[in-house]
């Protein structure tokens, strides 16, 4: 399925009609990771949701508007789909909602489609699981994009407070769920991402506390990949109504990280 982006008259419709649900905010007390706090968007090589199970990771050519614009986007189509859809519920629906906002913040979808797909490997880890699928999905610009996830996985593992940031957010009991868009810029100067989505019931794991460590003897896997492309012009056309929607400023939303 490819979802293109629509036009002015129908994204200002959307945007009059969308009422967000308030965000979750973080309990009081629970301790942010060292040495983030202050790290804006624009900034980051690599944000991590606060309250959801969402990574954005920028190559270092992308320009620092482009992470902005991704970061938003992220933040707008995460609190559409929640505020749209129960994902525990309808979880085709939650994902169609949240490609809807996504494409009215100025993207364009191609191959997105939720699928599923059931591994019986014992010696696979999530990880692994994600690179290849990058590989397959995002053609030319896969060695780029599996370089950076590749970069953000070491980082995320090696930091005790980024891997429980992570994992509480993606986990409930056995179920898991996460979002991660590796985002590069194109020598034409065009934002491009791959979006790849995940949805997991594991019937038996070996190994760390956290799942991307994990040894999958059995899971059930339903995945979104989709390659993304921002009109810039068409997004900085809504970045008002997307900032107005939102209660929260993605700065806030997300918690930035240098990968070096």
């Amino acid at each position: 399925m490819n979802m293109l982006v629509p036009s002015i008259a129908e994204s200002r419709a959307f945007f009059d009609n969308t009422q967000l649900l308030p965000s979750v905010k973080k309990l009081p007390g629970i301790r942010s990771f060292s040495g983030s706090s202050e790290l804006a968007v624009a900034k980051s090589d690599l944000l991590l949701g606060e309250s959801v199970p969402a990574a954005i990771g920028f190559t270092d050519n992308i320009d620092e508007d482009k992470k902005q614009a991704a970061a938003d986007s992220i933040h707008f189509a995460e609190r559409y789909a929640d505020s749209y859809s129960d994902k525990d519920e309808k979880p085709m629906e939650w994902h169609g909602k949240y490609a809807q906002a996504l494409k009215h913040c100025g993207w364009s979808l191609t191959n997105h489609k939720y699928q599923d797909q059931v591994s019986k490997q014992t010696a696979i880890t999530m990880d692994a699981i994600v690179l290849d699928i990058i590989k397959i999905t995002a053609g030319r610009n896969a060695p780029a994009l599996t370089n950076l996830l590749k970069a953000s996985f070491d980082k995320i593992k090696g930091d005790e407070e980024l891997l429980t940031l992570f994992d509480n957010n993606s986990s409930k009991a056995k179920d898991k769920d996460f979002r991660l868009i590796p985002c590069l810029q194109s020598p034409g100067g065009t934002a491009i991402a791959t979006l790849v989505a995940f949805d997991c019931q594991l019937s038996t794991s070996q190994g760390g506390a956290w799942f991307w460590k994990w040894k999958l003897s059995n899971v059930r896997m339903k995945r979104v990949a989709s390659v993304m492309e921002l009109n810039m012009a068409q997004h900085e056309r809504r970045r008002d109504q997307i900032i107005e929607l939102l209660d929260q400023n993605s700065d806030d939303f997300f918690k930035g990280v240098k990968l070096k």
